[in-house]
């Protein structure tokens, strides 16, 4: 088999993960390769519109990816509120994939797109290096480390890790959804028509100023809710087809432009007919969707239908058991560790499996995320980052969010690099060494000693 070449960190998925990992690793000097399956960069957050992160982001590179977004105008510079807590700004898609794009090439990260890992090579319980096919055919690549970032966990599976998926009672996972895009939205008429029916809403951010035109609400307007009508919707004969009783509404870059997330199917995206099916179901909600706006909201009497999220959005699939099992007593009690590499205040957000509902449970402060959930238990050689990292089925229902994904990231960039510079096994790095890189980048970990010296 031809030789694809030999690095220190293999990082494989280029989701916000993936890219942040890859970056940090090669400031920590180590030679890296960013592998991925598609032909961008970005993942979700690019690909799939995923454009509001839920939660602050704390610290590090994905911070200076949003304050380079800011400063190509394509990104809302200011903290929000919401019911369940304080969130980021939101950003423009092709604004990040841009950014990203300049960060990943000044930093001189190696990126193969359009390469999917298919099988891992072991020496013992050691991962060695990871058979991919491209193009040109099936190549291997050698590493001293490797990061699964693929969001489902598919390295961490070849290399036969132990994983968890969907909930102890029956296996359900969340839904798979895809965001849809509409343009030509009267806003403040739209608005108007949310504050008429506020006990229909969960949620309405408006701008803080006076707002009149499209142009005053882009990236900023946001809100839930929609419920009542969708019911009387349906009592009126309207054929409602998507499986969930509620839709989410934020605004783009573009004037006028509004992201719509609603569609909702049911199943495990790690079946490849249930993945395929999906891609149909949830165009055929979308239309569903934007037929019912145009008819029941305000503001979208001249909508244009503009297209559907290019990459489908999987929830869950596989959580790495890896050396500590983050729970959701852990969230919800605000948990502290001693090994933590990072601080997030993202909700505890689920999308009922196999239902129509979705909750979102406020976690106060926010709760530290320990080096042991990035570190497989019986494997060496890999780390993991983002949201197949290793937490019960809800505290997944937060980590799952932009936030935790980018700070595992960050944390897998410089332990990778760490173990590679070292010669340290993959579980034995010290915990102290990648906390004091992550401070040096402004990342709160969310120690106990941090707690008690803001007291």
């Amino acid at each position: 088999m031809e030789l694809f070449g030999t690095y220190d960190v293999v990082v494989v998925g280029a989701g916000i993960a993936g890219v942040v990992a890859a970056i940090r690793a090669v400031r920590e000097g180590a030679k890296t390769l960013l592998l991925e399956a598609s032909g961008f960069l970005g993942g979700l957050v690019t690909g799939g519109r995923q454009t509001k992160p839920t939660g602050v982001i704390n610290g590090g590179t994905f911070r200076e990816l949003l304050d380079k977004c800011v400063g190509y105008q394509g990104a809302d510079p200011v903290p929000r509120e919401s019911f369940w807590g304080a969130y980021t700004g939101a950003f423009d898609a092709e604004t990040m994939q841009r950014v990203m794009m300049e960060t990943v090439e000044d930093a001189g990260v190696e990126v193969l797109l359009h390469a999917q890992a298919v099988q891992a090579v072991r020496e013992g319980n050691t991962l060695k290096a990871l058979e991919i096919q491209t193009k040109s055919g099936r190549k291997l690549v050698l590493a001293k480390v490797f990061v699964d970032a693929s969001g489902d966990g598919d390295v961490a599976a070849l290399a036969g890790a132990e994983f968890m998926l969907g909930r102890k009672r029956d296996g359900l996972t969340q839904p798979i959804t895809s965001y849809l895009r509409v343009l030509n939205i009267d806003i403040p008429k739209l608005v108007e028509d949310c504050k008429t029916h506020m006990d229909d809403m969960w949620e309405l951010t408006l701008p803080t100023d006076q707002a009149t035109r499209n142009e005053d609400y882009v990236l900023v307007f946001f809100t839930t809710g929609f419920t009542k009508r969708i019911e009387q919707a349906k009592k009126e004969g309207f054929k409602w087809i998507v499986p969930k009783d509620h839709m989410s509404l934020k605004a783009g870059l573009i004037p006028g432009e509004i992201i719509v997330n609603v569609t909702r199917v049911h199943g495990n995206a790690l079946d490849d007919r249930t993945l395929s099916r999906a891609e149909f179901e949830i165009r055929k909600q979308a239309y569903c969707a934007f037929d019912f706006l145009k008819r029941y909201v305000k503001g979208f009497e001249n909508a244009i239908y503009l297209e559907v999220a290019p990459k489908i959005g999987v929830r869950e699939t596989r959580r790495i058991k890896c050396r500590y099992v983050l729970t959701g007593a852990d969230v919800r009690g605000q948990a502290r560790f001693e090994d933590a590499i990072g601080l997030c205040n993202s909700p505890v957000d689920i999308h009922e499996p196999g239902g129509v509902r979705a909750t979102m449970e406020n976690v106060g402060t926010g709760y530290a995320i320990p080096l042991r959930c990035i570190v497989p238990e019986k494997i060496e050689g890999l780390y993991v980052a983002g949201r197949c990292m290793s937490v019960d089925e809800t505290a997944f229902g937060s980590t799952r969010n932009l936030p935790a994904c980018a700070m595992t990231g960050e944390a897998a960039g410089v332990v990778a690099a760490y173990c590679a510079k070292h010669g340290v096994p993959t579980p034995q790095v010290p915990a102290e060494a990648v906390q004091q890189r992550l401070r040096t980048i402004g990342v709160v970990l969310g120690t106990p000693l941090e707690i008690a010296s803001a007291r």
